[in-house]
């Protein structure tokens, strides 16, 4: 007997070959992780263009950066401190604009120190705008090979967290002793760790760091809500390199609540009770059971329907 759901999956993807699909946004200058154009790609995500997962569990860099000590995460870009630089997006579902951020890890994505901030105008709203956005590369930056972060908050659609990253060569720098740089810490929201920026509004970064650039009104922005922190001092409880070249103890760390498990349950795949009911309840699929066909089949049917939905409207 055929499923009557059937008939409902060949009516969407009807209407999705009738309908364009629109893009979101991600960077495509320096090419990140992973990304169709990065020269060195041994696997290539074709969604790059969606946000980090809701619960975080792909933050940050949507987990790329554990291709970190591969081919496939060699150094696309030499920059060198003081100088202008700049990165580029694609896209053409804006959201209205939004809050940007670009930053930098030494140590593979477990810490992130602020370049730049964009509040408002961040993405450009106009889908026909130059998305290309130039920062200065601090002075102070220690050398050797980092992760380059995009990270933007959208103004309007659902509450969401976009990150980007791109492996890239700072030269004519001293390195540091450790893998952790001093300065502001990224903002990091909407992605299950108790911050949440507001709808219809550019959130403005509790600490903005050195650089920040604003654009659009004054009443166009909001601070973000719930326990957001305020992004300031150095990361990683170790010594930093200071902005004299000296080294400094701090004390400070990134969210707790965002370290990644030993091992991550993915949605949509198998795994115990407990686990299912914590995808569930953050709106993933999950099916433990063996020898129920019929509901795993019904999930099935409903993955294609929430895929096809998503090729046609987002």
């Amino acid at each position: 007997m055929v499923s009557p759901t059937i008939p409902f999956v060949i009516l969407l993807a009807l209407l999705c070959v009738a309908v364009p699909a629109a893009a979101h946004m991600c960077m495509t200058d320096p090419p990140p992780l992973r990304y169709k154009t990065n020269p060195y790609k041994t696997v290539v995500d074709y969604d790059y263009i969606n946000p980090l997962y809701a619960n975080g569990s792909n933050y940050p860099c949507k987990g790329y950066q554990k291709d970190l000590g591969t081919p496939s995460a060699q150094s696309v870009a030499t920059w060198s401190p003081g100088r202008s630089y700049s990165f580029q997006l694609t896209g053409s579902a804006t959201h209205s604009g939004g809050s940007c951020q670009t930053s930098l890890s030494f140590n593979g994505g477990n810490t992130w120190t602020l370049i730049k901030s964009w509040i408002g105008g961040c993405v450009k709203p106009d889908p026909g705008s130059n998305q290309t956005f130039e920062f200065m590369l601090p002075s102070n930056v220690p050398g050797g090979d980092a992760l380059f972060a995009w990270t933007w908050f959208n103004n309007q659609g659902n509450r969401e967290m976009y990150m980007n990253c791109a492996v890239v060569t700072i030269s004519g720098a001293k390195k540091l002793a450790t893998s952790c740089a001093s300065g502001s810490s990224i903002f990091v929201a909407n992605i299950g760790n108790g911050c949440t920026t507001v709808d219809g509004k550019d959130v403005a970064f509790p600490n903005p760091g050195s650089q920040v650039e604003y654009d659009g009104l004054e009443a166009n922005r909001a601070a973000p809500l719930g326990s957001c922190g305020s992004g300031s001092g150095s990361m990683g409880n170790e010594r930093c390199m200071g902005d004299n070249g000296s080294t400094s103890s701090t004390s400070s760390t990134s969210p707790t609540s965002l370290t990644s498990p030993a091992t991550t349950t993915r949605p949509g795949s198998g795994g115990s009770t407990a686990s299912c009911e914590r995808l569930r309840s953050q709106g993933h699929l999950c099916s433990r059971a063996a020898g129920r066909g019929e509901e795993l089949q019904g999930a099935i049917l409903l993955m294609v329907i929430v895929t096809l939905v998503n090729w046609c409207i987002i």
